[in-house]
């Protein structure tokens, strides 16, 4: 670290970038000069010294030299899993003995995944020659980020909330010492490194004698809002969306951004934290603390669930963006933080940001290009959710408008909170009645959305799907441009169902666990590393289906029989999964059966639901509860399947919880569990 020490001359930025660059140049120097010894050599010369030792057993200068060999060997393997378990990005193994070829096995995978043998070219030619599909990726994101065919002057824009004055002061207050530190020690350690090779792991290991530099070069930044060109060069990751992708389309282009950048970019998104629950309306869930991916799941379940009933026409429409991210207008999302009440130097900064990148294409780990960009964020820049959901926030503005002129019909008008739309990220979900002047007024709201955010609709993808009991189909869909289709439909992961969901509508689930599994080199993992990937990877991933959406006791069993046999590698299986299920102590691994899984997922979906405060969780209560008490409800038959499964979680919840009444304006004094965990009724026996 003697490289730090240099002072050269100009700005606090200059002066950090030129010092990275500087211990960069001294570390491949390094790297050149020092001496190498393989692990196999390392452990072939413990091997000579254990056999000499052998024959000289007596010999203390060998003992000890074998303790020293021994230390190294270690040392070195342990290095070696190390480095392999960040090439290929597993998190999750704990457990077990050392898992390097399993590692390894991973990394040919991803390798092999992400590698680009061939690719069409903007002629439809495919072509396989490396200098080829080099610089047709430059051309295509050199293309996608200069377009310039969208407009560039505005109209005075309506939103419906309006950033505070002590929001703002938030925003802009000083830079303390202690949130540039917090935000450099919570950092992963293992992400990928920026253009300047420096990772998360190396500023957080030497933070001592870098946290006056980068403070420094932080707090710069937020006094004068400009940006240094070096530390916000960016590389482009291409990732398959598919197996087998040869168009650029399909590829996902991540952002890999200097960690100096994202210090400065994760402290304005911790900023801009405080205030976006209040500034974003609770539409969309994506990105903001407290909101759900579930709930919002569940809910569009909910309101799907009303097709199968008699009594008017429904509609729901999944609407695709094309190209989201890379395509937004940069100019609009700034106009569009003035008019919500951003301070005009916050959204200075913020300009800097996003229009200041330069960029370059990995291609099979060598960077190509050099270009820079007018539109679009960048996936992988930490301030880059924020602002989308801001700019998705004008959607929800115009769907509003249209709501409340009766242009759009929503399906549930008398039920509060109204929800004519769901958005999450970039998926979005529009619930109507499709009258023709609807699904018009639909189709003219995504055209004036696209023609000032820059984000257009990609009708191809697009879908309709209507009730049973709706007419002219096809003209209705003609009308909104887009197509029509066929529920159940996959919606943010789990299936979309109109009537109760049947086995087969599990199959993607049952398919996704058989799939990984069948990806995982059982051979390299030992028996307690199997025992972890199952219980981190697969209890994660039913965790979330259970939190959106009942599952059948078949399609649990299923689940359970493939995370067996993998455990087992498809032998004998010398222990049952219910004794594998059971605690340590109690001669189990402590897995968890899915089926209590299932359980506490309900039991924590009951919880939200009694919490309140989210869109699913008031209109839940005014769909189904109205003016009855949720202890005393008795179920019914018209309620959802979801609903009823939190009714059934009320005996689990009353041991757990106790209400505090505060002003008691929300307090059933006779119903609510606010003496312990009972009711003042159940209390006095009272039926």
């Amino acid at each position: 670290m003697g490289e730090m020490h240099h002072f050269p001359e100009g700005t606090a930025q200059f002066r950090m970038v030129h010092k990275l660059k500087q211990l960069k140049r001294a570390i491949r120097g390094w790297v050149k000069t020092r001496p190498r010894t393989s692990l196999a050599d390392k452990e072939a010369e413990l091997r000579d010294i254990q056999v000499a030792l052998q024959a000289d057993i007596m010999n203390g200068e060998l003992a000890a030299t074998e303790k020293t060999l021994i230390e190294e060997v270690s040392t070195m393997r342990l290095q070696e899993e190390i480095s392999a378990a960040q090439r290929a990005k597993c998190t999750w193994l704990k457990d077990g003995d050392r898992c390097t070829k399993f590692f390894y096995d991973v990394i040919r995978t991803r390798q092999h995944r992400n590698s680009i043998p061939r690719l069409l070219n903007a002629e439809g030619r495919l072509v396989g020659d490396p200098v080829e599909i080099q610089e047709e990726a430059v051309r295509f994101y050199t293309d996608l980020y200069q377009q310039t065919d969208y407009t560039s002057t505005f109209p005075a824009l309506v939103t419906k909330r309006l950033v505070t004055r002590h929001g703002n002061s938030l925003l802009l207050a000083p830079v303390r010492m202690e949130e540039v530190e917090d935000i450099v020690m919570k950092a992963n350690p293992n992400k990928a490194p920026g253009p300047d090779g420096f990772s998360s792991g190396f500023f957080k290991r030497h933070w001592g004698v870098l946290k006056a530099p980068v403070l420094t070069a932080v707090q710069e930044f937020f006094v004068s809002g400009k940006l240094l060109k070096e530390m916000n060069h960016t590389f482009l990751t291409l990732v398959p969306k598919k197996e087998g992708a040869t168009s650029l389309a399909d590829f996902r282009p991540i952002a890999c951004c200097n960690f100096l950048y994202k210090i400065i970019t994760h402290l304005m998104c911790r900023r801009m934290e405080v205030i976006m629950q209040g500034l974003v309306s609770r539409n969309q869930a994506a990105f903001i603390k407290g909101r759900s991916i579930a709930e919002h799941s569940l809910l569009a379940h909910e309101m799907v669930r009303e097709f199968s009933k008699p009594g008017g026409m429904k509609a729901c429409v999944k609407l695709d963006l094309r190209k989201a991210y890379d395509t937004v207008n940069r100019d609009f999302l700034c106009h569009l933080m003035l008019a919500m009440g951003f301070d005009e130097r916050g959204v200075e900064r913020v300009r800097e940001c996003i229009c200041s990148p330069t960029f370059s294409v990995l291609i099979q780990g060598t960077s190509h290009g050099y270009f820079r960009s007018n539109r679009g964020l960048r996936q992988g820049d930490p301030l880059s959710p924020y602002l989308f959901t801001l700019v998705m926030e004008y959607f929800t503005c115009l769907m509003d408008m249209a709501v409340h002129s009766k242009r759009i019909v929503p399906l549930f008008r008398l039920v509060s909170p109204v929800v004519s739309h769901l958005i999450y990220a970039d998926d979005l979900l529009v619930l109507l009645q499709p009258t023709m002047r609807g699904m018009r007024a639909l189709s003219d709201i995504m055209e004036e959305f696209g023609r000032l955010s820059g984000l257009q609709l990609n009708r191809k993808k697009s879908r309709v799907y209507f009730s049973s009991r709706c007419t002219q189909q096809e003209e209705r869909a003609f009308a909104l441009g887009v197509d029509r289709g066929e529920l159940p439909v996959k919606y943010l992961g789990v299936p979309l169902t109109v009537n109760y969901a049947r086995e087969q509508d599990y199959h993607s689930l049952v398919d996704f666990a058989q799939r990984r599994v069948e990806g995982w080199q059982a051979a390299g993992l030992s028996f307690g590393g199997r025992i972890e990937l199952v219980r981190s990877v697969i209890a994660g991933i039913t965790m979330f289906w259970f939190q959106s959406i009942q599952i059948h006791t078949a399609t649990i069993r299923k689940v359970e029989a493939i995370c067996a046999d993998f455990i087992w590698r498809g032998g004998m299986h010398a222990i049952s999964w219910d004794q594998l299920c059971r605690p340590r102590e109690e001669g189990g691994v402590g897995l968890r059966t899915l089926h209590a899984v299932r359980k506490a997922a309900c039991v924590k979906m009951a919880w939200r639901f009694i919490k309140g405060g989210s869109l699913w969780a008031d209109w839940m209560a005014n769909r189904y509860l109205r003016r009855n008490n949720f202890w005393a409800c008795r179920i019914d038959n018209n309620f959802s399947v979801t609903f009823k499964a939190i009714l059934r979680c009320r005996p689990v919840l009353q041991t757990a919880i106790c209400r505090n009444m505060k002003d008691g304006t929300t307090t059933d004094l006779w119903l609510d569990p606010w003496m312990g965990s009972r009711s003042l009724l159940e209390i006095l026996g009272v039926s």
